[in-house]
């Protein structure tokens, strides 16, 4: 990590090999300095490079400012808002049995818990396409558990919202669904490639990793059927095939490894990293290390032909479009993506389903929109987050963070992770994938 410090108590400066790095971190503004200019900006002001800066708006005068309320100011001048102005897609969670029992899963599994019904869930889809009536786009994603195992609802569901869709003028549903990849019928498989669906896989690495918390109820592995079934998939040229992956303790210290051998060997060109979140109460890997990882993991995917999309591309986008990235909580227009639950139940964090906060009935969101506001980021809520050169970045924990944590302070990985991120997205200005 580059030694940072902080220039005319406003800019983080970034030195590495005689050479440096500026960072705005409220603008996300950045400017490169040789060896020469480092040297001519540590003279006696004004000097060529004191005066260049100024230009670019680098500049020694003006009061000390609360970056924290700087950022939003920032975020009000750019119409940035963090409340979702409605529900544009649903997560589906059919039903919570697997025939899997990964040990890092997010969702209780194999409870007992009664399946969606159809009527539960043609409901769910109404009030979908109510929302979005005369929009382009709803999405829908197939959940579970295993959603596979309720291929039958996953056909229902898909018949019903192209009536919808016709019924609401909504001119595109775009469906996925997130699978195991263990279970796959002809049936399944010719209805997927009819609907053109992009498949995410749930792959953590060659057998020696998946096998370490992803293996069958019975206590074996799956690897060769999920490896037959990926074949499959990739041979239906219709549909979009790719890789949801999470770093564990398996595959930590092996990510760009992992990366080349679902790309040579699966043949799967997109791959999703997913986030660590503190389902134990704290991130349970190393934030500097799987910065660098995740980073090294890119490069791979690149050489490769394939994409690599993973929190680290937060940086690279917000350092290239300067515009700050901070709400990971909605989709890019300002819609929530929500997770729809057995019982007629909405959460609006898609991946809590139990945290009473983000419960909501149906009706509460239909004639009470304005709870849409319970899952809002509180931008910075520590002083600490003012110190942080990626404060328009990660902006302090999500509601849902806060919430797993117990309290507004950030996991000290988080934030390691994040200032990491931005360290390695300043020196290399490849941009966005």
């Amino acid at each position: 990590m580059a030694a940072t410090r902080l220039l005319w108590g406003k800019y983080f400066q970034y030195d590495r090999d005689g050479e440096a790095v500026l960072l705005d971190p409220v603008t996300l503004n950045s400017c490169y300095l040789d060896r020469g200019e480092v040297t001519d900006l540590s003279a006696v002001p004004p000097t060529a490079t004191h005066d260049a800066l100024s230009e670019l708006g680098f500049t020694p005068d003006g009061p000390a400012t609360d970056r924290r309320e700087a950022l939003r100011r920032q975020l009000r001048d750019l119409a940035l808002d963090p409340t979702p102005n409605r529900v544009s897609g649903l997560r589906i969670v059919l039903t919570d049995r697997c025939n899997m029992a990964c040990t890092y899963c997010f969702v209780d599994t194999n409870t007992g818990k009664p399946d969606m019904t159809e009527d539960e869930l043609a409901e769910g889809l109404r009030y979908l396409f109510e929302e979005n009536a005369d929009r382009d786009e709803v999405s829908i994603q197939w959940f579970g558990g295993e959603p596979t195992i309720r291929f039958d609802l996953m056909r229902y569901g898909d018949e019903l919202a192209d009536r919808l869709a016709a019924q609401h003028k909504v001119k595109r549903v775009r469906r996925t669904v997130v699978t195991n990849g263990a279970r796959l019928t002809d049936e399944a498989l010719n209805h997927l490639v009819r609907h053109e669906y992009g498949v995410g896989i749930s792959i953590d690495g060659p057998p020696d990793i998946n096998s370490a918390n992803r293996l069958l109820l019975g206590g074996r592995p799956a690897d060769d059927r999920i490896r037959r079934n990926v074949r499959r998939l990739v041979e239906a040229e219709e549909l979009h095939v790719g890789c949801n992956l999470t770093p564990t303790a398996a595959n930590i210290g092996r990510l760009a490894e992992t990366v080349a051998w679902i790309i040579d060997t699966l043949g799967l060109k997109f791959i999703y990293v997913n986030t660590p979140i503190p389902t134990g109460g704290r991130w349970r890997v190393n934030g500097q290390d799987l910065a660098h990882e995740l980073y090294e993991a890119r490069l791979v995917a690149l050489s490769k032909g394939g994409l690599l999309f993973s929190v680290l591309d937060r940086a690279f986008q917000a350092l290239d479009t300067r515009r700050p990235m901070l709400f990971d909580h909605m989709q890019g227009d300002g819609t929530l993506n929500a997770a729809y639950l057995p019982g007629k139940r909405v959460s609006l964090c898609d991946i809590n389903f139990t945290e009473p906060n983000f419960l909501f009935t149906l009706d509460e969101l239909r004639y009470h929109p304005e709870v849409l506001g319970t899952v809002t980021k509180r931008v910075a809520p520590v002083p600490a987050c003012g110190d942080c050169p990626a404060l328009a970045i990660c902006g302090g924990p999500s509601r849902n963070e806060q919430l797993l944590i117990g309290g507004d302070t950030p996991d000290p990985e988080m934030c390691a992770f994040y200032t990491e991120t931005v360290d390695i997205a300043l020196w290399d200005n490849t941009g966005v994938q």
